[in-house]
């Protein structure tokens, strides 16, 4: 960890958050996407390419080169803090902190209902008249500015409850991050791409970056891309649809089957080439497994509920695989508690001798306390502080799981863990107050189920083992990529909601707080409870799941895997579903006809179908920062 990449990626982070939060909020384009950020890949290969020039050149002394361990540094600050512009974090707190105020009227969310007993520190006013409040809306009158002065007691409330939680997330996946790199050995594959990208760097160039068929996977899909871009600008140019739907029109059970998306995206083709055979296999399958649920519930005369019924089927698979994951690491877990609280001492030259378990366990549990503290202070009930605070590790941890053993490069979880505990326990008992400081602390982490910054950060440690670095000191330079970030966050989103104003930005934030406090009224108005299909959901999700966990630890040729299971419902995986099969028959095939001596010499491909794919969707999202498409519905689907 050097001081020059350490400095190199603290200023990228400050430019890729700039740069995502202008686009997020003004063009709802975000930069960094997904969990390998495509955004922060382009930002890497730049950097590999200067480091081409100077190899060329040679009138640049060498010593500017980068070196692979500093370029996978300043990859893994971007990787942590690529969805902080987005929709992790800018995308919904600074909007949603307002609309809270701005949309508590008697038609939308009476004040009575929650704003009344609002703290006033935790927003820029409680009037809506306000000019805070109402110049989000309006716009900025002429000669003012920013009303900066309104929001320096709410930011410096919150500001301190979203590093709390950062670190929190920081040090649970490094309590674990032994375990799952060398104890059981998880693939990460989106992690395989920045290691390859570098290897060798600085003197030569890495292998695969000279590869023939990773260059010719890439300019495929710099092709396919490019033509729908062009296209997007030039209508008359003939569109390539990658994003189908089949039309069939199906009666009774077989209409299950209907408007089956079959969506092609070249990098989820290359990723699923990367994976083993048992968890693509299993991506797919039960996303059929899932209309086949379907099929079967109409068929016996049940025509409504099915999204409610699998989402609690998916619950109930959290549960079991959170559970699970924690039983099988106990040993490990026992050791790290111990050797943190000076219990157990570690002996020389064991294999996690260099882990930092006294600075993870002891940040988790003072992370937590201070979360817990928090939110009791400014009015939640310490009960259900700890109840949202406690699961929340758990689901990230499962999220993190799904990304960093199946390689989703995008994965969404079908439910918002405060929402969860609202359907499950009622909102009617937990209490208008409970229900209104859940909801706003979730809006960081909680919210965005498709951008949990836990796998984001337990790839980001598995590249400082890559690099050989300790891991404390990646913790300390990862925290302190996000810290910056958010304050950038904090300035940008602020000045350019307030410049443009709320009925100016993008579709989705224009409209996002408007939802949010709807959304937030209903549960307080309208409290729900599970009903008998949700249990039965809720219990068969968590049967099917233990099921799956038992047998594949009892028999090696059982081919289905857990995470396949419980990411099977959501919008990922449908766009997905059919890249996953087709890079999945691809590998097989290969084995099947080459062996792994076939696998390693296709390799190339799949990593160079990722690599374009980051590249040219980047390019055409700057390009409509700055340049409107002639028709907003065709521009580039990303």
């Amino acid at each position: 960890v050097t001081p020059r990449a350490a400095l190199i990626g603290l200023v990228m982070v400050t430019g890729f958050t700039v740069v995502g939060c202008f686009g997020v909020l003004l063009r709802y384009e975000i930069i960094g996407t997904g969990y390998l950020p495509r955004g922060a890949v382009c930002l890497l290969l730049a950097l590999v390419g200067a480091n081409a020039v100077m190899r060329l050149g040679r009138r640049v002394a060498p010593r500017w080169a980068l070196s692979a361990r500093e370029l996978l540094l300043v990859f893994l600050m971007l990787l942590v803090v690529g969805a902080i512009a987005g929709q992790e974090f800018s995308q919904h707190v600074y909007l949603n902190i307002l609309g809270t105020v701005y949309y508590a009227t008697p038609d939308i969310a009476p004040p009575e209902l929650y704003l009344e007993d609002l703290h006033p520190m935790l927003v820029p006013d409680t009037s809506p008249e306000a000019p805070a409040i109402r110049w989000a809306w309006e716009g900025l009158p002429p000669g003012r500015s920013v009303p900066w002065r309104a929001w320096v007691t709410p930011l410096l409330v919150w500001t301190p409850f979203f590093l709390a939680i950062y670190w929190l997330v920081l040090c649970s996946a490094a309590i674990i991050a032994h375990r799952w790199e060398q104890e059981e050995r998880l693939l990460y594959p989106l992690v395989q791409v920045p290691v390859e990208v570098v290897e060798d760097e600085p003197l030569v160039a890495a292998p695969l970056m000279v590869s023939p068929l990773m260059w010719g996977g890439f300019a495929f899909a710099v092709l396919l891309y490019s033509l729908k871009g062009v296209h997007s600008y030039w209508p008359s140019i003939p569109d390539i649809n990658l994003q189908r739907t089949t039309q069939t029109v199906l009666g009774g059970p077989w209409s299950a089957f209907n408007r089956v998306p079959t969506h092609f995206y070249p990098e989820m083709v290359g990723v699923a080439y990367l994976l083993t055979a048992e968890v693509g296999f299993s991506l797919w399958f039960f996303y059929w497994f899932r209309r086949i649920q379907e099929f079967s519930r109409i068929a016996v005369g049940i025509d409504t509920g099915h999204y409610n019924f699998y989402k609690y089927q998916t619950i109930g698979g959290y549960l079991v695989l959170a559970t699970a994951l924690l039983w099988s690491a106990r040993d490990h877990l026992r050791k790290a508690f111990g050797v943190a609280f000076g219990a157990l001492q570690r002996r020389p030259g064991a294999a996690d001798a260099d882990e930092p378990y006294r600075l993870a366990v002891l940040g988790f549990l003072g992370a937590l306390a201070f979360v817990v503290w928090w939110c009791s202070y400014f009015g939640m009930s310490t009960l259900w502080a700890v109840v949202q605070y406690a699961a929340f590790p758990l689901v990230g941890m499962v999220v993190a799981r799904v990304v960093c053993e199946a390689g989703m490069f995008i994965y969404s979880s079908p439910f918002r863990l405060n929402e969860a505990i609202f359907e499950m326990v009622g909102t009617d008992r937990i209490g208008a107050q409970n229900v209104t400081l859940m909801t706003m602390a979730s809006w960081t982490q909680i919210r965005s189920t498709a951008t949990m910054n836990m796998a984001a950060v337990a790839q980001g440690l598995k590249l400082g083992s890559e690099m050989r670095a300790p891991r404390g000191r990646i913790m300390l330079v990862a925290m302190a990529g996000i810290v910056v970030a958010i304050l950038a966050a904090h300035v940008t989103s602020l000045y350019v909601i307030y410049a443009w104003s709320v009925p100016k930005l993008g579709w989705w934030p224009s409209g996002s707080s408007l939802s949010t406090v709807s959304r937030l009224a209903r549960y307080i108005e309208s409290p729900t409870h599970m009903v008998a299909g949700d249990w039965v959901g809720l219990g068969l999700g968590a049967a099917l799941t233990w099921g799956l966990v038992v047998m594949r630890r009892q028999f090696v040729w059982w081919p289905l895997h857990p995470l396949g299971y419980v990411a099977f419902l959501g919008w990922p995986i449908d766009r997905y579903w059919m890249s996953i099969f087709i890079g999945w028959l691809m590998k097989v095939t290969v084995v099947r006809l080459g062996g792994y001596r076939g696998f390693n010499r296709v390799r190339p491909l799949a990593f160079g179908l990722i690599l374009g794919v980051s590249v040219v969707l980047t390019f055409w999202i700057c390009l409509l920062y700055t340049s409107d498409a002639a028709d907003e519905e065709d521009s580039v689907d990303l």
